[in-house]
């Protein structure tokens, strides 16, 4: 088990004042995505601002840089460039793959540690761009496997069935689920594709129906989930159903009503409930905005930083020690593997009741 970092990171480097330290934000500030952009900046400069009031690092005070990626992969690698000419000694953010890579790419040649909160796609640290490349989000991977870890625990024994509409997202839960049910010595009743966006699953529901299923797990987006769950309920069906992220969209709740109540669906954890996150989360409320999405995993990415760069040493330090370390954040416990991915699954089951969702114990 890996001892945790205790040391002060505000006193333990004694350097006299010279430069800010410069810690650059990059992510999606326009377009449809803003709002993850929103909530990574939000993080990073709420973690900065309690840094800086408690003597900065090293007697050095800390400032933010501020870049739009757009998403994009030639804006993601240009954005970099300009924070390596700023002097950033940490990045934290891109949300989407298509920047995130390259960027990360950039980062890497310059000898800047890169954490982000927000990019889900595997191949961020499966390509391992660079020993001081992190992700504080979990990776879409692991939706599958909290939907299986759940059907092995609340499910042992039973019928359990999955179907999918055929796209690439359906196929990831499904497939991904099933795989690690079955992995995990579960037995697959039922194994089933549909065709989205019909009006009526009568087809798919009939053959829950006649397999007399447990439970079913549902690979599609809100609206086609919405359809499967109304039909399985005027059947009377008290199959239980299960899916990915897409179950816990307002779309999915107020297309499916009645019906939407007890389904069960995964979304990544909601760091407010951490205990260690209590402070932070009043913190935000007091000024009127709430600590949700990619808010408080920014904020935890700088204090992971601070934290091993109070050490001192450069780049290759601060990296290695990021690797190796185990962090108290207000996440809760921090730890990375040898990918750069947070350790643990990083995903909850949810279940819909009276309007919004409860954890599924």
């Amino acid at each position: 088990m890996r001892s945790f970092i205790l040391i002060p990171i505000l006193t333990a480097l004694t350097s006299p004042a010279s430069a800010d330290v410069v810690i650059g934000v990059a992510g999606p500030m326009s377009g449809i995505f803003a709002p993850v952009g929103s909530e990574i900046l939000a993080g990073v400069t709420q973690a900065v601002d309690v840094l800086n009031a408690a003597g900065g690092v090293g007697g050095q005070s800390v400032v933010v840089e501020v870049v739009d990626d757009k998403c994009e992969a030639k804006t993601g690698e240009a954005v970099a460039n300009q924070l390596v000419g700023k002097g950033a000694v940490l990045v934290v953010g891109h949300a989407c793959a298509a920047a995130a890579i390259p960027a990360g790419k950039v980062y890497s040649q310059a000898g800047i540690v890169f954490i982000s909160p927000a990019t889900t796609n595997p191949r961020f640290t499966d390509e391992r761009i660079g020993p001081g490349v992190f992700r504080l989000a979990a990776r879409a991977d692991e939706q599958p496997k909290a939907i299986a870890a759940h059907l092995l625990k609340a499910f042992a024994g039973g019928r359990v069935g999955f179907a999918s509409d055929g796209s690439v997202y359906g196929r990831q839960i499904t497939d991904g689920a099933r795989e690690a049910f079955e992995a995990g010595g579960g037995t697959t009743i039922l194994n089933e594709t549909f065709t989205p966006g019909e009006k009526s699953q009568v087809n798919l529901t009939g053959k829950v129906q006649d397999a007399a299923l447990d439970v079913l797990v549902v690979g599609a987006g809100a609206a086609d989930g919405a359809v499967v769950a109304t039909e399985m309920a005027n059947r009377g069906l008290s199959t239980r159903l299960i899916g990915g992220d897409a179950l816990g969209l307002e779309e999915f709740r107020d297309i499916a009503g009645p019906a939407a109540t007890g389904v069960i669906f995964a979304l990544p954890t909601d760091y407010r409930r951490e205990p260690a996150a209590a402070d932070a989360v009043a913190a935000f409320r007091a000024a009127g905005s709430e600590a949700a999405g990619f808010t408080l995993p920014a904020y935890a990415a700088v204090e992971v930083w601070a934290a091993a760069a109070a050490g001192g040493g450069g780049f290759e330090t601060v990296a290695a020690a990021i690797a190796e370390g185990a962090f108290p954040t207000v996440i809760g416990p921090v730890s990375f593997d040898d990918k750069g991915d947070l350790e643990g699954l990083n995903f909850t089951l949810q279940a819909w009741q009276d309007g919004g969702f409860e954890p599924v114990p």
